[in-house]
C-alpha cells in the first residue's frame, strides 16, 4: 500500500489527537504547580547556576561540566519572565506537549494514525517524561530535539534532498549540545542505514555523510569555544569521567539509591587537580584502572547497569515526596506496555527500512551508556524510538481495532 493511499483509507479524528494533547498537558502543568517550588537536585541547581550566569553575565561560566544547550534555555525563559521557576516548569511543561505531538506525527507518517496515537498516547501520561518538566533535568529538552532529529530523519529518508538531511543532522548537533551522550547514537544509525533492506534514495553512504557533516558544523563553534577558554580540546562537556569513574570503580555496585562516593584519599587527589578537565581525566584513568584489574566485576557491572537503563521505574538517592508506591507502579505499568508493544512490533518492521536506523541507535545507546554510571532517567533519550515502535506493535493488536482510524498501513520508502 502506497503512504497516499494508507493515509486515504487511515483516519483519527481531530478530537482524539486534542484529547491527547489535553491530557499531556494537564499531567505535566499539574505537576508543575503542585512541586515545591526549590530545585530539589544537584543537576538541576548546576544547570540552573550556568542559566542565571548567561543572563547575569552574558556567559556560560568557567565550568565545562555541563553542556549549553539546556541552560540556554533557563536562560531565555528568564530573561523573558525573571527568574521565575514556575515559568520555567510552565514553559518546559509547553515544550513536553510539543514533544507529544512530534511523537504522535512522526509515528503517524512512519506506521500510520493509528500507531502515532498510541505513542503519542503512551507519551502524554508516561509520568517520568510528565514529570520532567518540574525537575530541571535537560532530559525533557533533550526529548524534544531528538523527536525533531528523528523526524527530520525521517523525512529526509521518505523525501530525499540534501538540505533535509542536512537539518537532520543540525538537530541532532543541537541534541548532543544538550545532552552529548547522544553521540552514542549515531554508530546505531549509521549501522541501520547501512543494513536496512531498502536504502533512501540518494543512497547509504552520501546521506549519512552529509548528514554527520551538519552535525559536526553546529557543535564546532561550541568545542572551538571551549578550547578558547582553557587552551585544550574536549567534546562538549566534561561530566562524562565522573560518570564513568562512579560506574567502574573497586566500590561500584551500580546501585542507583546509593552511587558510590569518594573515600578522603581520592577527595584529596582530586582536589589537586587544576580544573574540570584535569578531574576528567583523573576520573577515566582511575575508572580504566579498575576495569583492567577486574574485568569480569567490571563485567558485572556493566551488566547491571545495562539493567538500570531499562528498569521499570527509577529508584534514585535522591528523595520526594514523588518517589512512591504509587508513582513506581504507574511508570511502572507505563514502562511494561511501552516494552511489550516494542516487542510486539519487531517482527513486523524487519521489513520496514526506516526501523533499522531507530533500533541501531536504541541499541548502540544503550550498549554504551552502560560502561557509565547509569539510572533509568537517561533511558530518556531513546525513549521516542521506544514509544514508536510500542505505537506500530500494539496498532497491530486485535483490541486496538476500538481505536480511531484504519489498520496500521504498509510504508513504502
Amino acid at each position: 500500500m502506497t503512504d497516499a493511499g494508507a493515509a486515504a483509507d487511515s483516519r483519527v479524528p481531530r478530537t482524539a489527537w486534542l484529547a491527547v494533547l489535553g491530557a499531556a498537558l494537564l499531567a505535566r502543568v499539574t505537576f508543575a504547580v503542585v512541586t515545591p517550588r526549590v530545585i530539589a537536585w544537584p543537576d538541576g541547581l548546576e544547570f540552573e547556576a550556568v542559566g542565571r550566569s548567561l543572563v547575569e553575565h552574558g556567559t556560560y561560566g568557567l565550568q565545562t561540566l555541563r553542556p549549553p544547550g539546556y541552560p540556554t534555555l533557563i536562560a531565555a525563559v528568564y530573561a523573558l519572565f525573571g527568574p521565575r521557576l514556575l515559568a520555567l516548569r510552565l514553559v518546559e511543561a509547553v515544550l513536553g506537549v510539543v514533544s507529544v505531538a512530534v511523537v504522535g506525527r512522526v509515528g503517524a507518517d512512519l506506521f500510520g494514525p493509528r500507531a502515532g496515537l498510541i505513542a503519542a498516547g503512551l507519551m502524554a501520561l508516561h509520568p517520568v517524561l510528565a514529570f520532567l518538566p518540574s525537575t530541571q533535568y535537560s532530559e525533557n529538552t533533550v526529548v524534544l530535539a531528538l523527536a525533531l532529529s528523528f523526524g527530520a530523519f525521517f523525512a529526509a529518508w521518505r523525501r530525499g534532498g540534501a538540505w533535509r538531511w542536512a537539518l537532520a543532522g543540525a538537530l541532532f548537533g543541537i541534541s548532543a549540545l544538550v545532552r552529548p551522550n547522544v553521540v552514542f547514537m549515531l554508530p546505531g544509525i549509521g549501522l541501520g542505514m547501512l543494513l536496512a533492506p531498502r536504502p533512501p534514495a540518494a543512497g547509504r553512504v552520501a546521506p549519512g555523510l552529509i548528514a554527520l557533516l551538519a552535525m559536526l558544523v553546529t557543535i564546532t563553534p561550541w568545542i572551538v569555544r571551549g578550547h578558547q577558554a582553557y587552551g585544550r580540546w574536549y567534546f562538549i562537556a566534561s561530566g562524562g569521567g565522573r560518570q564513568f569513574w562512579v560506574g567502574n570503580n573497586p566500590r561500584a555496585t551500580a546501585e542507583t539509591t546509593a552511587p558510590t562516593q569518594w573515600n578522603a584519599a581520592e577527595r584529596e587527589s582530586l582536589a589537586a587537580q587544576p580544573d574540570d578537565l584535569a578531574r576528567e581525566r583523573w576520573h577515566y584513568r582511575e575508572g580504566m584502572r579498575f576495569v583492567r584489574a577486574e574485568p569480569a566485576r567490571a563485567a558485572r557491572l556493566y551488566l547491571r547497569e545495562l539493567g538500570n537503563l531499562f528498569a521499570l521505574w527509577p529508584e534514585t538517592f535522591s528523595r520526594t515526596r514523588f518517589v512512591n508506591a504509587w508513582s513506581r507502579w504507574s511508570q511502572g505499568l507505563a514502562s511494561a506496555v511501552i516494552f511489550l508493544g516494542a516487542l510486539l512490533a519487531l517482527p513486523k518492521l524487519r521489513a520496514e527500512p526506516r526501523a533499522w536506523p531507530m533500533l541501531g541507535a536504541v541499541v548502540t545507546f544503550a550498549l554504551a551508556s552502560a560502561a557509565f554510571f547509569t539510572v533509568m532517567r537517561y533511558r530518556m533519550a531513546i525513549e521516542p524510538c521506544l514509544l514508536w515502535l510500542a505505537g506500530a506493535g500494539w496498532a497491530g493488536t486485535a483490541w486496538a481495532r476500538a481505536l480511531p482510524g484504519a489498520a496500521p498501513r504498509a510504508v513504502s520508502r
